[in-house]
């Protein structure tokens, strides 16, 4: 993809995230986006841990399902998960900085791979990811989704 798209892409994320209850309640902040790539950061607030105090499971597995999924979008391709497997190595409490990156790994015209990697401030491992996501069309400056 061209260098414009993903200047686009940056731009139209950041303007929209608000709008997506998910994105809203997690509130990770995009650091770079590359082609085939993107890296975010979210800082861990209360909401985001479990009882324990700890940043819940299901926190991790969204942040790593939107950092794979967007990394396809630098592709310019639009797409659903169909399946995600995670490993969960390591666990930070609130009031942590975790960097989520996402990687596109086979960029095929029906079915996408990608992985993704958490860390926490130290450069420690807290998350491995995979997924799949199948492709539904484009997604670009002419083919924006319309978010609601």
């Amino acid at each position: 993809m061209s260098k414009e798209h993903l200047v686009w892409l940056k731009s139209y994320l950041e303007e929209n995230y608000n709008k997506s209850i998910l994105e809203n309640f997690l509130d990770p902040q995009i650091v770079e986006v590359t082609e085939g790539k993107v890296i975010y950061e979210m800082k861990i607030i209360d909401r985001h841990c479990n009882i324990y105090g700890y940043i819940h499971g299901g926190t991790l597995a969204s942040i790593a399902d939107i950092v794979m999924g967007v990394s396809c979008t630098t592709l310019g391709k639009r797409i659903v998960t169909t399946d995600l497997s995670i490993s969960y190595i390591k666990n930070v409490n609130a009031g942590s900085t975790i960097t989520a990156v996402g990687k596109v790994v086979s960029d095929g015209e029906k079915i996408m791979r990608c992985t993704c990697k958490i860390f926490d401030e130290h450069e420690k491992i807290l998350v491995q990811a995979q997924a799949s996501y199948f492709v539904i069309g484009s997604f670009d400056e002419i083919n924006p989704p319309k978010v609601k």
